[in-house]
């Protein structure tokens, strides 16, 4: 069996900043294709992230749970949550959380002078309780190194599906149950968030074949 693949945080193609989103008002033959019975289908799969640095407004409904969030490029922007399904802890919305908004699209509201991200489906929507930088640094220590142990960096290219991995998060890859034992302690604190980050990361980005929530 191959080792499973991912793609990075840091590819802007799948993971792009606000300003690199498509328009919800207009086609943009980058994201979107149209089909012949006028419906417009995704060519990917994009999922938009930021870390919440403002949450004044996230408890006012009538406001759309407003938050501001800072993306990689660290320009801050609006979301706003107008939830016609599925289901979000809005207690979640909370500074220094990083939230995650798969087929997120730009948009302007009546109040804002500004673009925004309007969200409707919860379901599509993954908040993770931690900051920015270190989402980003979990996802380059263990996702964007899975040809090397996690341990000694050395290649795992010929192991294959033998590599062996975190029993629980499948993310961190050894070249040795060695080095995975010497290992264990220090991948013990970022073990969750590669549980959390492969939600996020675990699916094939290339092409549309369906939606894909983070949740039914």
């Amino acid at each position: 069996m191959a080792l499973p693949t991912h793609t990075s945080l840091q590819n802007r193609l799948y993971f792009p900043a606000f300003g690199e989103l498509p328009p919800a008002d207009d086609l943009d033959n980058n994201y979107f294709t149209e089909q012949s019975n006028g419906m417009l289908l995704p060519n990917r799969t994009w999922t938009f992230f930021g870390e919440i640095v403002s949450d004044s407004l996230s408890h006012i409904s009538m406001l759309g749970h407003r938050v501001e969030v800072r993306d990689v490029t660290g320009s801050v922007h609006s979301v706003l949550f107008f939830p016609t399904s599925g289901n979000l802890n809005m207690e979640d919305l909370r500074v220094g959380h990083t939230v995650f908004i798969r087929y997120a699209m730009r948009c302007f509201f009546s109040d804002l002078a500004t673009e925004a991200i309007k969200v409707e489906d919860l379901n599509f929507v993954k908040v993770i309780a931690m900051n920015l930088d270190t989402l980003l640094y979990t996802a380059s220590l263990y996702f964007d190194r899975q040809s090397n142990c996690a341990a000694c960096g050395g290649s795992v290219a010929a192991l294959g599906g033998a590599a062996p991995r975190c029993e629980t998060c499948q993310a961190a890859v050894y070249c040795s149950p060695t080095c995975c034992a010497i290992n264990a302690p220090a991948h013990g604190s970022f073990c969750r968030l590669c549980c959390e980050l492969s939600e996020v990361l675990n699916l094939s980005f290339d092409s549309f074949i369906e939606w894909v929530p983070f949740r039914q």
